[in-house]
């Protein structure tokens, strides 16, 4: 389950912000869950272990993201999705 929502986070980034972006969600991600898994009582390195499948996760889905912008800003303009301008 993990795989799949860091999959999903990654496309989300992907398609709404730049390069950038992904480095510091990676790293606030993999900080949360090392201080997680070391206060449950695991060792430094088996988190580490785990932790890679959900990076590996997040890049793909965020490189998914990135090609498929331009097919998703078609999509908007196609259907009329706009930002709200009202205050």
């Amino acid at each position: 389950m993990l795989p799949i929502l860091a999959c999903g986070a990654g496309i989300y980034v992907g398609l709404h912000f730049n390069i950038l972006a992904l480095l510091p969600l990676s790293v606030l991600g993999a900080g949360a869950y090392v201080v997680s898994a070391w206060s449950n009582g695991q060792g430094l390195l088996d988190s580490l272990a785990v932790l890679a499948l959900p990076i590996i996760a997040v890049q793909a889905g965020y490189f998914v993201g990135l090609t498929t912008r331009p097919a998703y800003l078609h999509l908007r303009s196609r259907l009329n999705i706009r930002h709200s301008e009202r205050v």
